[in-house]
């Protein structure tokens, strides 16, 4: 399997509810269920359940990896209705009507089966996550936030790893219980709302004060939420819509007392900072702040060579290839060093992928020339050139 690292770009959004009797091809539709709903309705069931259904939904509701209820029933032995008696709340005894029954053991067993098969078949499907200095600091960052129950700052540019992280550590942490939210530029208070609801699976059929209060509900104490790319909401035509995401996010965390990464930027900080008079508040929450590299460590780009079977080159190695026609000499350790600085970790991984399709092809192990080709290929390949010359 390829050991590469990439930043993912994009996240899947999670698709909204919709009533009952909606569309019957609509995955969101099957389910016709909101998280806040949901869990009221499954409260009285042991607190295993809770967390396994509730993982089970959100899971199944995702654009990443839509799963109706239908299929999801078929999946864990249990007929359809049983499944959506129990999310609506109207799974009675037998004779007992108003008695709302537990989940079987049968059915809790089996959703642990599903959760894990599920999680196991995404993993072979995605890029080989690697455990670097630099991501640990970040999962540090989440067990802090979780620990604590409090609002974690992190902090640090572009292309260091961050949302390839923390998309990790919400994967590998989830029961039901971790969130990942990715920002968006220029969405303003309604839309910061709604793609926060998105990914807590609320239906959108509400304004922003509805909304906002239906968020609060579904939060827990011991659940944990990751906003990440926070700076983004800076980006917007009004300088007070800024200010009202952050304050109805310190609102969110002041109600549910639940764990809150706040990740951007060095400019996340910097305008919160700035800004005292107006977001004081938020910032006294955030004990805990957390401060990456400026750029991709040592330690970071030796885990991911590791992977690939290649140690740190030294300083004053060289290796020359041919390119074009042309003889080139470079230090691999010079351009590892250039691209960590200058362009960032995807940078650097993208080189190695190159690398490899190179050294696949010529039948070879994978070696430093293999990468100072592809470094060299990926530079000219971004410049212009005329056949008149």
């Amino acid at each position: 399997m390829t050991a590469t690292a990439t930043e993912p770009s994009t996240t899947a959004s999670r698709a909204q509810a919709e009533p009952a009797g909606g569309n019957g091809d609509n995955i969101r539709s099957s389910w016709a269920i909101s998280l806040d709903d949901l869990q009221k309705n499954i409260s009285h069931c042991d607190p295993e359940a809770q967390d396994l259904i509730q993982w089970c939904f959100l899971w199944c509701v995702d654009d990443a990896h839509p799963i109706r209820i239908q299929e999801f029933a078929a999946r864990v032995g249990v007929d359809t209705t049983t499944v959506q008696r129990i999310v609506r709340g109207t799974y009675y005894r037998p004779g007992e009507e108003k008695v709302r029954m537990g989940i079987s053991s049968p059915m809790v067993k089996a959703m642990q089966l599903f959760r894990d098969m599920e999680i196991e078949r995404a993993k072979s499907g995605r890029t080989v996550f690697i455990m670097t200095p630099t991501a640990k600091r970040i999962h540090t960052a989440c067990h802090l936030a979780r620990e604590s129950q409090s609002p974690v700052f992190l902090t640090g540019p572009s292309h260091i790893g961050k949302t390839w992280a923390l998309r990790n550590y919400a994967e590998d942490n989830n029961h039901g219980r971790t969130i990942y939210v990715r920002l968006q530029a220029a969405s303003g208070l309604g839309g910061m709302v709604r793609v926060i609801a998105a990914a807590l699976a609320i239906s959108d059929k509400s304004n922003t004060a509805a909304l906002i209060e239906r968020i609060k509900n579904a939060l827990k104490p011991n659940m944990l939420i990751i906003l990440d790319e926070l700076h983004q909401l800076r980006n917007t035509y009004r300088k007070e819509s800024y200010f009202a995401c952050l304050e109805v996010i310190r609102e969110l965390y002041d109600t549910a007392g639940c764990g809150f990464v706040l990740c951007g930027t060095e400019l996340l900080l910097k305008s919160i900072r700035d800004n005292r008079g107006e977001l004081e508040q938020l910032l006294r929450r955030g004990v805990h702040k957390v401060q990456l590299p400026d750029m991709p460590t040592k330690g970071d780009v030796a885990a991911i060579l590791e992977a690939c079977k290649l140690s740190i080159p030294e300083k004053t190695a060289i290796c020359t290839v041919t390119v074009g026609g042309v003889k080139v000499t470079e230090r691999p350790y010079e351009i590892l060093r250039q691209i960590g600085k200058e362009e960032g970790l995807k940078s650097i991984t993208e080189r190695l992928r190159y690398a490899q399709k190179f050294a696949k092809k010529a039948g070879d192990t994978l070696a430093w020339e293999h990468f100072v080709r592809a470094h060299l290929t990926i530079k000219q390949n971004a410049i212009a050139q005329s056949d008149w010359e």
